[in-house]
């Protein structure tokens, strides 16, 4: 984290051993030990909430995507099913029933009569 030499911390705790006398110096390093402790769970707190709040913004850009792509596949599909709809819906227009072809005795599935049937030319 800092970049601090072996031989940069024996001349600081030299220092600290003079400054701060024998009988202060551990009960010192402990606290100072304690609160670089707190301070180093503290980064690491803020840390894992930063990424969380990062992969929860990720997820709600995917989730906003998804949803965007639902609606395009929603309308792709449903748009030709409401053109059908639309078409069956419209009135057609049925013939009337004197124009309807049948075969002799009013046979629905025969085939119709020819016209000129009943005036076949002699043959001679």
């Amino acid at each position: 984290m800092f970049d601090v030499s072996f031989g940069e911390l024996i001349i600081i705790s030299a220092v600290a051993l003079v400054v701060i006398g024998p009988e202060k110096l551990p009960k010192v390093a402990r606290t100072a030990g304690a609160l670089l402790g707190r301070a180093q769970r503290f980064i690491s707190t803020v840390k894992s909430d930063l990424d969380k709040e990062f992969q929860l913004a990720e997820l709600a850009k995917v989730e906003a995507e998804i949803r965007a792509e639902a609606n395009q596949l929603s309308q792709t599909i449903h748009q030709p099913l409401e053109e059908a709809k639309a078409a069956l819906s419209e009135p057609i227009e049925q013939p009337a029933v004197d124009e309807i072809p049948v075969g002799p005795q009013g046979d629905l599935f025969a085939p119709p009569a020819a016209a000129h049937a009943e005036s076949r030319p002699d043959r001679r």
